[in-house]
């Protein structure tokens, strides 16, 4: 919290981890199966970059967020387009409810206008910005910067902020492991004492048991300077002069993952938003617009579809100096049938494929009703079957006396029993019931994501639609129990 303290600090370089999705999709040509399915094929990954302060930097930046969100709210008070921007932000539900809005109130608030205004012909413009956090331009960024601060120059202390962010150093996470696995720092209790836990050193054989191991850190600070200088990795030179006499191009972008990262995307995009909401409250054109980070939505006349198509193509070349791939640019056009029916789908070589239907925030809308994407429950049966494997590897082990699942764990994480948010009771061996009560709590499972779900778009769907997406969950979680026991010889 001392500005000149902050304005001297030497930033440890970022741990870099890649994430990697694998895409499971049907080919728009692939033959279709017996239920009118068509087989799907596993795609190339997507891959995504994030980056993990220190345990200190990650306080600094923690802080330095706080400031610049008191900021950033301050600045949008008496803005007309200070509402469109909802990712990141606590923006309270009102209506005499307590908490903030999630994704399910802002896809809720799109499908609402859709809703309302279904005696038009409209047209629904869906994008995202390509690799958002990656090419964030330098200069506009501390532009945006001073201007929430409302300052000519940044201070001290933000602008070493703002340093530590476009020139960042890394290591990849990896190669760190690698370094100090026969020392790490772990967490373990004081012996004969459960209320008190030390640090130790300790070797691990493999990166994916460190959450197992209870690894709190790879090394202190000192070590890191001392034996591992040789893993940092940093794109120099720093100066636009120099990499242009090189052949370099200008440095862009800053590190995904970081406290501070996802409020300077919304402080990025002020002018963006500025000017999209000014032509939408324009009075020729009554339509609606949201950005959640670097997804957009606009809902508009089918006679306005080219211009705000072409609108936020220019304003994100122009004004936020980003790029919208066409591929990742969909239209949907929605309009009253013969039969006074709300019909329509997605926009492909300038006919409507009603076998798409809009997507927005993991949510689908058909013109009637609004369901979780498929994709969604995907995940999460990807998830159980994958939770299951692992149960299953410890009860095949030979050092392990039981060949149980460790079904109480599963039972919580991925059916109806472990949806309810509670209180956490912890052992105590002081307490007369072994337990006392603590402040942590359960916070629910994805089945608790679509209890909320179907309470806010029953508004929309006038049923439980959501509610019987998650029917077979319970089935398929026994289905696969089954068949994961059936692979466990019974010990004896």
């Amino acid at each position: 919290m001392n500005p000149e303290k902050i304005a001297e600090h030497k930033f440890v370089p970022l741990l870099h981890r890649t994430l990697s999705q694998r895409k499971y999709r049907p080919q728009k040509d692939a033959l279709k199966n017996k239920s009118g399915k068509r087989q799907r094929t596993v795609g190339s990954k997507k891959e995504r970059h994030i980056y993990f302060p220190s345990h200190l930097d990650s306080i600094i930046y923690s802080y330095y967020n706080h400031l610049l969100t008191i900021a950033y709210e301050k600045y949008l008070e008496e803005k007309p387009y200070g509402s469109v921007a909802v990712a990141y932000r606590k923006i309270p539900i009102g209506d005499g409810e307590s908490g903030n809005k999630c994704n399910i109130e802002f896809a809720f608030e799109a499908f609402e206008f859709i809703e309302r205004n279904k005696d038009r012909k409209l047209s629904v413009i869906v994008a995202d910005v390509t690799s958002f956090f990656d090419n964030l331009n330098h200069r506009l960024l501390h532009r945006q910067w001073k201007r929430i601060l409302n300052r000519e120059n940044l201070p001290d202390d933000h602008y070493t902020i703002y340093k530590s962010l476009v020139d960042s150093k890394y290591v990849n996470e990896n190669e760190l492991f690698k370094r100090f696995q026969h020392k790490l720092i772990i967490e373990r209790f004081k012996p004969n004492d459960i209320s008190q836990k030390e640090l130790k050193r300790k070797r691990v054989g493999k990166i994916y048991n460190m959450r197992q191991e209870n690894v709190v850190a790879f090394c202190e600070k000192d070590e890191f300077f001392e034996e591992a200088t040789d893993l940092i990795r940093v794109d120099k030179p720093y100066k636009s002069s120099i990499r242009k006499s090189q052949d370099k191009e200008e440095k862009k972008g800053i590190p995904q993952g970081t406290p501070i990262s996802a409020t300077l995307a919304n402080i990025y995009m002020l002018d963006f938003d500025e000017r999209v909401h000014a032509e939408i409250i324009s009075s020729k054109r009554k339509a609606y617009y949201q950005r959640y980070s670097d997804d957009l939505i606009i809902v508009c006349d089918r006679t306005d579809e080219d211009y705000f198509y072409r609108l936020i193509q220019q304003e994100i070349e122009v004004k936020a100096s980003l790029e919208i791939q066409s591929e990742k640019t969909k239209i949907y056009r929605y309009e009253l049938n013969h039969d006074s029916e709300f019909k329509g789908g997605i926009v492909e070589n300038g006919s409507v494929n009603t076998n798409k239907q809009l997507e927005y925030l993991g949510f689908q809308y058909d013109g009637s009703k609004v369901r979780v994407k498929t994709a969604g429950f995907s995940k999460f049966y990807r998830t159980m079957k994958r939770s299951f494997r692992r149960g299953a590897h410890f009860a095949k082990a030979a050092h392990i006396p039981s060949d149980s699942l460790f079904e109480t764990r599963l039972y919580k994480r991925f059916t109806h029993i472990g949806a309810k948010r509670r209180l956490k009771w912890l052992p105590d061996t002081n307490a007369p019931s072994g337990y006392s009560r603590s402040t942590q709590v359960d916070w629910g499972n994805f089945i608790s994501y679509l209890n909320k779900a179907n309470h806010i778009m029953k508004e929309i769907n006038k049923d439980e639609a959501i509610a019987n997406q998650a029917k077979k969950i319970w089935n398929h979680f026994h289905k696969i129990k089954e068949s994961t026991y059936k692979e466990i010889p019974k010990k004896r």
